[in-house]
């Protein structure tokens, strides 16, 4: 991570889980890490807990708004200069069957899963063109984002519908960056199921029996696509837990 430190890194959902635990890792290399999340003040907590070099700064975003989201980078403009590294974490799930579900679930799961993605990643990108820099995307898809499973008990909602967006937008994105010969890399993390605060939808005999990662887990593949030298990239990374 040696190429990395000092560089700002942005961590969208990082009160919590994965993010959480990326932004933690991030400033124990060096980085400048920015949290951003709408509970602020757990990240301002977490911000305690850095044993390394870097530094994390909590900022209270909704990324479902766009005013906020742009209020956001402006400030990490003004005061650092841009993103060199984004971790697009923030996620939501709906637990509904989709022929039951309101309006309001479809437009909520898409703002942030997929909208907010693009805007942050639109704006990111400007940041690493101005910088004239080396820069990596790394965004945490799943692994309904590449199949889903036949279940019992239709679990998923338009969760994957919305994951399965990620994977065109990540796809299209890199022939962009390599069309425009920007040296930006873009990795999408597929995870398996996680132990966070987000499975606790999933309030069933057969969630409590499936093996589960841990966020750490996931943090080691994202630290492993951002260690790699520059003629190396990692497109696409499946993490699965090892079934007991």
């Amino acid at each position: 991570m040696e190429k990395w430190i000092g560089k700002v890194a942005l961590v969208t959902g990082a009160s919590a889980g994965i993010g959480q635990d990326v932004a933690l890792a991030l400033a124990n290399s060096g980085m400048i890490v920015i949290g951003i999340a709408r509970r602020a003040e757990l990240i301002t907590l977490l911000s305690t807990k850095v044993t390394g070099t870097g530094k994390i700064y909590a900022k209270k975003c909704d990324v479902s708004n766009e005013a906020e989201i742009m209020e956001t980078l402006n400030w990490i403009r003004r005061e650092f200069g841009g993103v060199d590294v984004l971790i697009n974490n923030a996620g939501i799930y709906r637990y509904q069957f989709i022929t039951q579900s309101e309006t309001s679930d479809f437009r909520d799961t898409f703002n942030v899963n997929v909208l907010a993605t693009c805007i942050f990643i639109r704006e990111v990108v400007k940041d690493m063109k101005a910088r004239e820099a080396y820069g990596h995307i790394v965004v945490l898809n799943s692994m309904l984002g590449q199949r889903i499973p036949d279940v019992s008990v239709p679990l998923f909602g338009v969760y994957p519908a919305s994951k399965y967006a990620l994977v065109g937008l990540t796809e299209v994105l890199r022939q962009e960056l390599n069309f425009l010969k920007m040296p930006i890399k873009v990795t999408s993390v597929h995870p398996g199921m996680v132990e966070t605060d987000m499975i606790k939808v999933f309030e069933s005999k057969l969630a409590e029996r499936l093996p589960k990662l841990q966020a750490k887990d996931i943090t080691a593949s994202i630290i492993h696509c951002l260690e790699t030298p520059p003629e190396v990239r990692i497109d696409e990374i499946t993490v699965m837990p090892a079934m007991k």
